[in-house]
């Protein structure tokens, strides 16, 4: 075993080795080479600068303001460099403007916008105006005509002169962080989905992962269409312009239920209210787009707003409720982990409106501090899925366990096999040296009871019974088995050796690594424990939870052997006096009495016993009949004493010689008169054994006749 855990541990070590040089490996790749350097992009001619009105005036195109268009149209030229190569385009972004493009004067390019369901305005569109060798030293005229008289998000932005594979690069490389975690939002969105439907009872879920999924999943979606990056690869932008409007108010509702699923008294009123929020703001756009000809692009951002606030006003009612309500009937919240994911995602997306304030060129990245919170958020809330998760698998497993071992020690319908089964199950299924129980006795002494034990190892038993063992077990109860712990692991028996130097010495001289064990309860009292030694570090964990369960079933056993015993024993014993009755004095004579050996045969009378319980009351006729039984028990022990009927014992002597066996019967006699029970005791010794045991049977009844005349004539 010792070896076993150096091995476990070993492997651990290097795993994580191994982990940290792939971590530095990936790095490394990572951060020195072409994915984030720009020493490995292509060179590409910037374009945006030196362009001139019809007025001789210079400009820079991605700063071309509202107030440059001349009733919404601005026309531009530039000159081509004198050497171009064939495959080379200017290439640029549009937002919300109308394109034409000629080369002195001759149209080779344009984009009209297309009136859609957000209204006139597209977003933001890629453009690529091939040219050649021949187009040298030409003019290259850019017509821009705003989509409204008063729309100020029309621009031309990032131009550049080169390939368009090259441009690709270009965009991507400069808003890889902002694709990053938009494409991890999406991929944890899909991932708490495919968890979702891995939950095989959605009752016991920690939170609504489907709702966080959904919520997760708009979120990152919404923010891979502001990267642009999708419009670039797919060329499709009226429909990510559409997807990316339409979508942001159907953000709240799912975050409501996610977030509403951490209280304690799921009312169902604020996912409802949510609900009404997202849909009434998503139908009044849509009203207002096609009934008033209001475009998206100016009503979206207030009904962000409008639900943003409204749901925050939501979250925080029912947070705020289930507070009181949780502290009122004394129950914990579980509000930690998402406080801190929200907390987190609160201060990086406030970051960022304050970037976006203040920060001019921080306009191409905007957001990457509100994507990175909702990664870290989303991360969080994954981290607690698992960790549930695990401890409910724990827990089912643990229960399969406890199920498998009831059914595997129900095989027997005797207890005491039950109990020697389960702690064979128990012993192999969990890989331990051996299993074990202890019980307390009536004088509180530790007794080994059962025990199973691998092959090749030592029991316990002898050496438990050489334990001092009321004093050792107060010092074991001092270990940590105490009413109000389940249960106790000595991971190393160092950790006890102060406190019970006998349980230290037990574990050293066997060669015990660990030790898990549990007390055995009747009712408020310990009436002893059930442990197993040398386990595997890593079942610890899962044997200690098991070990809280198992305990109990073991005491049912326990007590329903006791029974069985209890019922046995007054099935061959007199209830009253503690001696054995006539079915065991039966079962004795036919089936366990050697009456060829010497033995001696006793009856023994208590006078008027009828008379007593009449004249002085039945609890005066019992105390005698216990005299009378505890003074035969004395003499002849315990196993050979018989009631008879109400007022006549029998008892035998297995004395060699006559002599002692009178002694003992005059003993008998002497006692009872001490105690001032009134008894006739008669003795028929048998020095050779009988043939015949009602013969003298009848011959100690005939002595018992004569002593009660002779002591009628004497008085």
């Amino acid at each position: 075993m010792q070896e076993n855990k150096k091995s476990l541990s070993t492997i651990r070590k290097l795993n994580i080795v191994f982990v940290a040089i792939a971590v530095v490996l990936f790095a490394g790749t990572l951060f020195f080479s072409d994915a984030f350097s720009l020493e490995y992009l292509p060179e590409m001619t910037d374009f945006d600068s030196g362009w001139c009105d019809e007025e001789g005036n210079l400009y820079k195109l991605s700063e071309v303001k509202n107030s440059d268009y001349k009733n919404g149209v601005i026309t531009l030229s530039k000159k081509l460099p004198i050497y171009l190569f064939d495959g080379e385009c200017i290439c640029f972004e549009s937002k919300n403007v109308n394109i034409k493009v000629s080369l002195n004067k001759r149209r080779v390019y344009e984009y009209l916008a297309e009136e859609n369901i957000t209204g006139i305005g597209y977003g933001v569109a890629f453009h690529k105006v091939g040219i050649s060798r021949e187009d040298a030293g030409k003019t290259f005229i850019i017509e821009c005509q705003q989509l409204t008289e008063k729309n100020s998000s029309a621009h031309i932005y990032r131009v550049y002169l080169g390939q368009p594979a090259e441009y690709i690069r270009w965009f991507i490389h400069d808003r890889a962080l902002l694709l990053i975690a938009s494409v991890l939002i999406v991929f944890f969105g899909l991932l708490l989905f495919v968890l979702w439907l891995g939950i095989p009872d959605k009752s016991r879920q920690p939170f609504d992962v489907f709702s966080l999924a959904v919520a997760t999943f708009i979120i990152g979606l919404w923010c891979l269409i502001n990267t642009n990056a999708i419009q670039l690869v797919s060329g499709h932008y009226y429909f990510w312009r559409t997807l990316g409007t339409l979508i942001v108010p159907m953000i709240g509702y799912p975050f409501v239920v996610f977030y509403t699923s951490f209280t304690k008294f799921k009312k169902n009123i604020y996912s409802i209210l949510a609900f009404a929020v997202s849909v009434g703001a998503e139908a009044t756009m849509i009203v207002l787009r096609f009934v008033a000809d209001m475009d998206m692009m100016n009503t979206v951002g207030f009904f962000a707003l409008v639900v943003l606030g409204s749901d925050i006003v939501l979250m925080m009612i029912a947070y705020i409720e289930n507070r009181i309500h949780c502290k009122a009937l004394g129950i914990k919240t579980d509000f930690f982990a998402l406080n801190i994911g929200l907390s987190i995602f609160a201060v990086l997306t406030l970051i960022d409106i304050i970037l976006w304030e203040f920060a001019r060129n921080y306009r191409d990245t905007y957001g990457i501090f509100m994507r990175f919170g909702m990664v870290v958020l989303t991360i969080i809330m994954i981290l607690k899925f698992v960790s549930w998760w695990t401890m409910d698998q724990a827990a089912m497993d643990r229960d399969r366990f406890i199920n498998r071992s009831l059914q595997f020690a129900t095989t027997s319908k005797n207890p005491v096999e039950s109990i020697k089964l389960l702690l064979e199950y128990l012993g192999k299924e969990l890989d331990a040296k051996r299993t074990y129980i202890f019980e307390l006795d009536e004088k509180n002494r530790i007794s080994e009871t059962y025990e199973w034990f691998r092959d090749g190892v030592t029991p316990l038993a002898q050496e438990i019974k050489a334990a001092a063992s009321e004093k050792e077990f107060a010092k074991i109860r001092e270990l940590g088995i105490s009413d109000d712990r389940l249960c106790f692991v000595v991971n190393d028996p160092e950790e006890i050796k102060e406190t019970s130097q006998f349980t230290y010495q037990v574990m050293k001289r066997n060669n015990i690594g660990n030790a898990v064990f549990s007390p055995l309860r009747t009712g408020n009292e310990i009436a002893g424990f059930v442990g197993l030694t040398d386990i595997s570090a890593e079942r610890i964990p899962s044997v200690n939870e098991i070990m809280k369960v198992l305990p109990h079933f073991f005491t049912q056993f326990i007590n329903q052997k006791k029974e069985q015993d209890r019922i046995i024993y007054y099935s061959y014993h007199d209830y009253l006096s503690k001696a054995k009755n006539r079915t065991a004095l039966k079962e004795f004579t036919k089936d366990k009495f050697d009456k060829s050996q010497a033995f001696g045969y006793v009856l023994c009378e208590i006078d008027g016993l009828k008379d007593i319980n009449a004249k002085l009351g039945h609890d005066i006729g019992d105390e005698i009949v216990k005299i009378t039984a505890k003074n035969l028990m004395d003499v002849f022990g315990d196993e050979n004493v018989y009631r008879l009927s109400g007022e006549i014992f029998a008892a035998f002597g297995f004395e060699n010689d006559e002599t002692y066996f009178e002694n003992d019967v005059q003993m008998a006699r002497r006692l009872l008169e001490d105690e001032g029970s009134p008894g006739n005791v008669v003795g028929v010794y048998c020095s050779n054994g009988t043939m015949n045991f009602d013969v003298v049977i009848s011959h100690a009844y005939e002595l018992l006749e004569k002593e009660k005349q002779d002591k009628a004539k004497g008085e």
